[in-house]
């Protein structure tokens, strides 16, 4: 008997032992790279995975754009149908990874593939710290992102409105339609995969809190601030500088009516939407109309207005049709599509900001009025109760719930100049809370910057 033997019972897996040792150092340091870490560099790294436009996602590209400022690479997914902003398109640290689009195929069809590609950009992009993706939409991302984690990745999601709610209001049915079942099943249930969750409003949070029974301590505030492309005229040469632009800017010299005159009082106002369900283009166009009777039937001293309508969407034709086959005296409308870059100069010539969302859900706050804020806007907007969060009546805006209260809110803003002054002074106010400091204490809570 050798000074050496191995036992009979060991004897069978000799040659499979020997094979795991000798494969260790392969498992080490190439397999566990390749499936965990990818092409991850020294940088910490966040993919930002947008389900629509990026030039049109404002805060998601805000997003961006702080955690690049922070050292983070950042892994910014999209589509991208319109121009991104200058400050995305031209930072190093911001790699723009295109989803492509498909049209030709059935609904089905295009649910498998974009799948397909979230899967296929994801595991490109594996061993990156954190996965920041927004709500509304769920699906298909939340199962993804959930199966994601074992990658090592953290996952965040900012929720800007609840997709269940945006179905129901799509389908024009009940909570218990089973589709609408199946969606808040799929935002309750993954939801919980998240390592962190941040909501644009407190009533949000205390939704995912009491409702979805989330953890608290995983869930912060992040409120929409402006960001630095929006703000508003120097106070001491406002008057001349709006109306050089009014002369000089190509997107809006060519769309000033005959006669209209700011000097004059006439006044600008300008809403963006998305011409969706949820922001009824028709409650503006209809007290418009009655501000055209007012001034023809009882004051023809009533200013006039110069409305401009930004955006697209599926209504858009249909709202088009309705101004075409209106006759204006004293409005003026006007349906335009401008640039990321356009569109603050665009609110800083305007006199107010016209604001009608009104969530789906009613834990949401429309991104449009932090915008007119912060280009100094004072806004009139269609009141429901989380508005309180961010509009105060009579202090920095005008709040309404129909068509009537709007001409009325009108009138108010023509006529009464210390209530615009007021207005304008509390727009003021709002346009120095910027987003950076807000973004930096909300990230900070949750430990994902130091």
């Amino acid at each position: 008997m050798s000074w050496f033997s191995i036992p009979d019972s060991l004897s069978p897996w000799l040659g499979t032992l020997i094979l795991v040792y000798a494969s260790l150092p392969i498992l080490i340091y190439y397999a566990i790279p390749f499936m965990f870490y990818g092409n991850r560099s020294t940088k910490r790294r966040i993919i930002i995975y947008v389900l629509g436009d990026i030039g049109h996602s404002p805060r998601m590209c805000y997003h961006a754009r702080s955690f690049t400022g922070k050292g983070f690479q950042v892994e910014l997914c999209g589509y991208v149908d319109s121009q991104l902003p200058n400050f995305i398109a031209e930072d190093p640290n911001i790699t723009v990874h295109t989803i492509p689009r498909i049209s030709e195929f059935g609904m089905l069809r295009k649910v498998i593939f974009q799948i397909l590609v979230i899967i296929s950009k994801l595991w490109e992009l594996r061993g990156s710290d954190y996965l920041l993706v927004q709500n509304p939409p769920s699906i298909p991302l939340f199962p993804i992102i959930a199966c994601y984690r074992l990658t090592g990745c953290k996952i965040i999601i900012d929720w800007h409105n609840l997709a269940y709610s945006i179905l129901k209001l799509k389908l024009k049915c009940s909570t218990w339609h089973p589709l609408v079942l199946v969606a808040i099943f799929i935002e309750l249930f993954f939801g919980r995969f998240a390592n962190y969750n941040i909501t644009v409003t407190d009533a949000m949070k205390e939704f995912l809190v009491k409702k979805f029974k989330f953890n608290g301590k995983k869930i912060v505030v992040l409120h929409d601030r402006p960001p630095v492309q929006f703000y508003p005229f120097n106070e001491l040469t406002e008057k001349k500088t709006r109306e050089m632009a009014l002369k000089t800017e190509t997107f809006i010299r060519d769309l000033i009516p005959e006669g209209f005159d700011i000097n004059n009082g006439d006044k600008i106002i300008v809403t963006s939407t998305s011409f969706t369900p949820d922001e009824d283009i028709g409650i503006l166009l209809g007290a418009l109309k009655i501000y055209e009777s007012s001034h023809d039937k009882f004051d023809n001293k009533l200013p006039q207005i110069l409305c401009f309508i930004t955006g697209k969407g599926p209504l858009k034709e249909k709202y088009m049709k309705q101004v075409e086959e209106t006759k204006w005296n004293v409005c003026h409308v006007e349906f335009v599509w401008l640039s990321s870059e356009d569109y603050p100069k665009l609110l800083r010539l305007c006199d107010y900001g016209v604001s009608l969302h009104t969530s789906s859900s009613g834990l949401d706050l429309p991104m449009k009025i932090l915008d007119m804020f912060g280009s100094g806007l004072p806004v009139i907007a269609m009141n429901y109760p989380v508005l309180n969060e961010l509009v105060t009546h009579g202090e920095n805006g005008l709040k309404f719930t129909d068509r009537r209260e709007l001409h009325e809110s009108l009138i108010f803003a023509m006529k009464d100049a210390d209530l615009s002054k007021k207005l304008k002074e509390g727009a003021m106010t709002e346009s120095s809370n910027r987003w950076d400091s807000t973004w930096e204490k909300a990230m900070s809570e949750i430990k994902v910057i130091h």
